[in-house]
């Protein structure tokens, strides 16, 4: 399993299954593969910014139809 950290900021990660966890933390832009979780059922992923916090974007100006996302993609 690939944890990859698209957001501008670092992040600590937590992974856990049944028997098993590790936690660490991802570089802006980094990956990190974790093929001990490969094909595993209930694997859960917790994100959170170094430092602590929460995940946030600071807009000076809008426009119509701008959007923020942050997202989690299960593949």
């Amino acid at each position: 399993m690939k944890l990859v950290n698209e957001t501008n900021v670092a992040v600590n990660y937590w992974i856990s299954s049944s028997g098993q966890a590790d936690c660490g933390e991802i570089d802006v832009d980094g990956v990190v593969d974790l093929p001990g979780y490969d094909n595993q059922q209930n694997v859960t992923v917790e994100f959170l910014p170094v430092g602590g916090g929460d995940f946030s974007t600071t807009w000076a100006s809008t426009k119509t139809d701008q959007q923020t996302e942050l997202a989690l993609v299960a593949e």
